[in-house]
This record gives structure tokens, C-alpha cells and sequence, in this order.
């Protein structure tokens, strides 16, 4: 017998809104190698062409629902404090928003699409930097500097144990940076207890579990002061 065809359950039309709202939830229980407009039809009871029709292709869909997440940050008027506040303010604001949708940090970090809201957000921080002295080529440097090392920091902040990954994994981790041994790795050996399940490389828990708060303030001061000493 031929296959009886699967009618999508939805009874009430989709809006762009819902479409994006429902891929965010995907993203953030998935993770990006799980998303994809089919999983998310669905979940919505629909059909990926429907998808399409609302919000064009996977990558305009990614990039819809990073301009989505980017909403939910709180950000400073930029006259109201110093240019290095803002700056500071800016990125706990947008590390705080991106641990809450963790599986979005590759995304952002690699989303070439920019939208009206990017633009906007993109002309708030040029904004705060031409204040601050920077003009031309450096304004460009200084802004790909503060959004590059902010976006690539939190990215790898964020990067995901394995999917496969079991707690005997984490043990033989663990236990293999302790057995390091000092004549070998006499940095790591004699710091070990600062280093392990600290250091990007030397750690067996992503930052959503272990936020590497710290590291982050060290990161973001090394920044701000970096471009003030550009400043002259």
C-alpha cells in the first residue's frame, strides 16, 4: 500500500515572529549541528517551504534570530558615561545575553548578515569609539579589535563539551592534566591547581557550566586599556 501523506497539525497561520521565536528554541536545545529548517518545521507542524516563505533560507533564519538574542541587550546611551564604561558595560551586557543562549555563540561569531538592527548596533559602538578619538583606519581598527576579541572570546568561552561525551570522559580528562608531570610541564605542574579546568585549552568543562569570569574581566580590561594606550 502506497504511504498516507502527514498533514502538518498547525491550525492557525504561522508569522514571521513565531517562525523565529520557535528557531531560537531549537538553537538553544540542539545546538547549531542539530538545527535545521526541517527539524523546525516539525516542531511547528508545518512544511520547510512555509518556513522559507516567512523568513527565507537557513542563513537568514540564523541571522533573523541572532537579531533576535542581540534585542535583549541593555545597552548604555552612549553620551551618559565614558567611552571606556560603555565599552565595558557593552561587553558583560553582551556576554550576559549570549550565556543565556550558549549554542548562539558560534553563530554570531561567524554571521556575515548584517540587518538593519545589526547596522544600528554596529553604529552605537562606532559612535562610542570616534567620542573616544578614532578616526579613519584606526576607528576600523579599534572597532574590529573590541567586537572581534569580544565575540571570539565569548565563542570560545562557550565552546560545547562533546555531544558523546560521558562522565568517564571528563574523569580521564581531568585526571590526565593532573598527571602532567612537572619535569615535562613544569608551568602547568607547579600551577596546577590556578591552571586545570581553567585555561581554554587545559579545561574539560565548557563556560556555560564554568563561566570564566575572571579571565573575562582580565580580558576586557586588557581591551579597553589597549586602545586608550592607542590613543596616545
Amino acid at each position: 500500500m502506497p504511504r498516507k501523506r502527514v498533514t502538518p497539525a498547525l491550525d492557525r497561520p504561522l508569522t514571521p515572529d513565531q517562525v523565529i521565536e520557535a528557531g531560537l528554541g531549537l538553537l538553544d536545545e540542539v545546538g547549531i549541528t542539530g538545527f535545521s529548517t526541517r527539524a523546525l518545521a516539525e516542531r511547528l507542524g508545518t512544511y520547510p517551504a512555509t518556513l522559507y516563505w516567512h523568513v527565507g533560507n537557513r542563513s537568514r533564519l540564523l541571522a533573523a534570530i541572532v537579531d533576535r538574542v542581540l534585542s535583549e541587550l541593555e545597552l548604555l546611551d552612549p553620551g551618559s558615561v565614558s567611552w571606556q564604561e560603555w565599552l565595558r558595560h557593552g561587553a558583560r551586557e553582551y556576554r550576559k545575553v549570549l550565556h543565556r543562549h550558549p549554542n548562539l555563540g558560534p553563530v554570531v561569531a561567524t554571521q556575515l548578515t548584517v540587518s538593519v538592527p545589526g547596522i544600528r548596533l554596529v553604529e552605537t559602538v562606532l559612535t562610542v569609539l570616534e567620542r573616544a578619538g578614532f578616526r579613519g583606519e584606526a576607528l576600523a581598527d579599534a572597532y574590529n579589535t573590541y567586537v572581534g576579541s569580544l565575540l571570539g572570546w565569548v565563542s570560545l568561552e562557550l565552546c560545547a563539551n562533546p555531544q558523546d561525551a560521558e562522565q568517564d570522559w571528563y574523569e580521564e580528562f581531568a585526571e590526565a592534566v593532573r598527571a602532567l608531570e612537572p619535569e615535562s610541564y613544569p608551568v602547568i605542574a607547579s600551577d596546577r591547581e590556578h591552571l586545570a579546568d581553567a585555561l581554554f585549552a587545559l579545561r574539560w568543562h565548557g563556560g556555560a557550566d564554568h563561566p570564566l569570569d575572571r579571565s573575562f574581566e582580565f580580558a576586557l580590561e586588557a581591551w579597553i586599556e589597549g586602545l586608550a594606550a592607542q590613543l596616545g
